[in-house]
């Protein structure tokens, strides 16, 4: 029963491609299979599924803080689906050609999706390389995916070159710890280790090899090439897949293996912290492009969202999967509304986005909730999101860090603002006049995304429920 929701995925993914070589123009039809396979998987997560338990002589394990992530990268997945309505039947299925019909699409989307489920459940150096690479591969083939288009191609070249070496780091990392201890098991890592240069040397290493899927600064370099040239809704998924799954390799590591030594390396992490928050937003200021607009902004965000590994033990680990979630939702709410509009105009430029209010009131209200949020306007759960983590930091004492957190929200607003600012404020420019239709598919995603953007900001209450689970988990490891 533990590893159902995975081999649910897995299966929709083979039926999906069987389906496509059965049909090859059902695009259209591929996507409500892809959709029901997700929502078969989060069902059976969640009503049928124990939260702990463990299997494969303990390299599969099943606890709260897995079964949260799980639940996390589905809701990520069948938004994105969603969202990839458009572009299998609108301007992008021309450039396609060949792949239009979606089958292939949706097979290696759902293949990395049952690779960031696997990463959750991993319980050995071995399981957890094997898992990253099966979640990070497909992503570099959906990068690439518009074969035509020679910025998707340039895109998937640079993030497989980048990807190998960040990858290769990190196996070497993982080679220094196993030959420290002489064993692949996280347990007995965590009681074998004892502090020496080998050992962080091999931390580091982990920080550089994983600082590339969280786009940490000076990790971040492949970010905005990327973000710019992949497919629209690949950019959305590759936004929170590629920083989620960076997140839980993270928490394997510093958790379960090195939480005995996390309190000592704090000064390091906040000036990664520091230092990706701050340039992401700067460097955001000046984008011209929606899409490189939206990766800076992904660089920022993945600077607060480390802020929660200050913590003492393991309190951090709550405010991290909450602001997670919230940054999964809101980012792919913005995002599908930036789908629509490239998708409808074939525009990218964010000064191009004039009058949007005028021509369809509902995506701008969306986009505009969702950008709120981002930047952590109350009552959005952006705001509540980093109230949550700039208490970590301030309870580990790095009181200046939440300072520069305080300043870096308030940079962010301003540059959130212009896109608002060209929605709402700037007059429609000469032969837009005409308004435009949302698919309802496309109109069900934005709204119900909207709506608990919403809930999930004056129901702090979530908050707690996450936070009771996980704790009580935690601190039966003893961290």
């Amino acid at each position: 029963m533990l590893m159902i929701p995975e081999l649910i995925i897995l299966v929709t993914a083979l039926l999906v491609l069987m389906a496509g070589t059965m049909s090859p123009n059902s695009g259209k039809a591929l996507a409500p299979l892809s959709m029901f396979g997700i929502a078969a998987s989060f069902v059976a997560l969640v009503f049928f599924s124990p939260q702990t338990g463990e299997m494969l002589g303990g390299r599969f394990v099943m606890d709260p803080v897995a079964w949260w992530f799980k639940i996390l990268f589905l809701v990520a997945g069948i938004l994105t689906v969603a969202m990839s309505l458009d572009m299998l039947d609108g301007r992008l299925t021309k450039q396609v050609k060949g792949m239009a019909s979606g089958a292939e699409y949706y097979m290696v989307l759902l293949s990395t999706m049952a690779g960031m489920m696997y990463l959750c459940s991993a319980r050995d150096l071995i399981s957890l390389y094997v898992s990253l690479e099966l979640t990070t591969i497909p992503l570099f083939l959906l990068t690439a995916w518009v074969r035509d288009d020679v910025r998707s191609g340039e895109a998937g070249l640079k993030y497989v070159i980048i990807g190998a070496m960040a990858s290769g780091i990190m196996l070497y990392s993982l080679s220094l710890f196993y030959g420290l201890t002489g064993s692949t098991d996280l347990d007995v890592l965590r009681v074998s280790l004892t502090s020496s240069p080998a050992l962080l040397a091999a931390a580091a290493l982990l920080v550089g090899g994983i600082g590339f899927k969280l786009t940490l600064v000076p990790f971040h370099m492949w970010a905005p090439d990327v973000y710019e040239g992949a497919p629209l809704p690949i950019t959305a998924y590759l936004s929170v897949a590629s920083k989620g799954a960076g997140l839980v390799f993270l928490f394997h590591i510093f958790y379960r293996v090195l939480g005995g030594f996390l309190p000592d390396w704090g000064a390091m992490v906040a000036i990664l912290a520091t230092a990706t928050m701050t340039f992401g937003n700067v460097v955001a200021i000046w984008q011209k492009n929606i899409k490189r607009f939206m990766a800076f902004s992904a660089i920022s965000q993945a600077g607060y969202l480390i802020m929660g590994f200050l913590g003492k033990s393991a309190e951090g680990v709550p405010a991290m999967l909450f602001y997670l979630l919230v940054y999964i939702v809101s980012n792919l709410v913005v995002f599908a509304v930036i789908i629509f509009y490239a998708n409808e105009t074939g525009r990218e430029q964010i000064e191009e986005y004039k009058g949007l209010a005028r021509r369809h009131p509902m995506l701008s209200l969306a986009m505009m909730i969702g950008l709120f949020s981002l930047a952590g306007i109350p009552p959005l759960p952006g705001f509540v999101g980093k109230f949550f983590l700039f208490s970590v930091a301030s309870r580990a004492e790095f009181h200046w860090l939440v300072l520069v957190a305080a300043v870096n929200s308030t940079v962010s607003l301003y540059y959130y603002l212009r896109v608002v600012k060209e929605m709402y404020v700037d007059p429609l420019a000469e032969g837009d006049e005409k308004k435009l239709r949302v698919t309802p598919v496309l109109a069900t995603t934005i709204s119900v995304s909207a709506i608990a953007m919403v809930a999930m900001g004056v129901l702090p209450f979530f908050y707690e429920w996450i936070h009771t689970d996980t704790i009580v988990w935690l601190r039966g490891l003893g961290l």
